[in-house]
């Protein structure tokens, strides 16, 4: 994993966001993802905190050397889940494509 700490800066044009929803106020977005190369191979991981005004708060990504493409996403989750413990965040939407993760973290809430 590779922190960087972007606090405040907006690395997006408007345009570039379109696709994106910001969180209502008051609310930060995590938004991860994977991607590997067959399966297993080839993967890595990452994610970006924003707030509701797009601007980067936490970008973190990591080549995870081979792994499956279910490894990777959890890997993501683990170091997102791990960023927010840290930094004691709340009131934080956690945005992924995977139904994997989504119904493992059901299961623990």
């Amino acid at each position: 994993m590779t922190p960087q700490n972007l606090e405040g800066k907006n690395l997006f044009k408007d345009s570039e966001l379109e696709f994106w929803q910001p969180p209502r106020k008051e609310f930060l977005k995590f938004n991860i993802d994977e991607a590997s190369k067959d399966n297993p191979g080839t993967a890595g991981h990452g994610g970006v905190l924003r707030d509701e005004k797009g601007n980067i708060l936490f970008i973190f990504h990591g080549h995870l050397g081979k792994a499956t493409n279910n490894m990777a996403k959890i890997l993501a989750m683990e170091h997102c889940l791990e960023y927010l413990l840290l930094d004691n965040l709340h009131n934080v939407i956690v945005e992924v494509d995977s139904e994997l993760i989504i119904n493992s973290v059901k299961k623990i809430s």
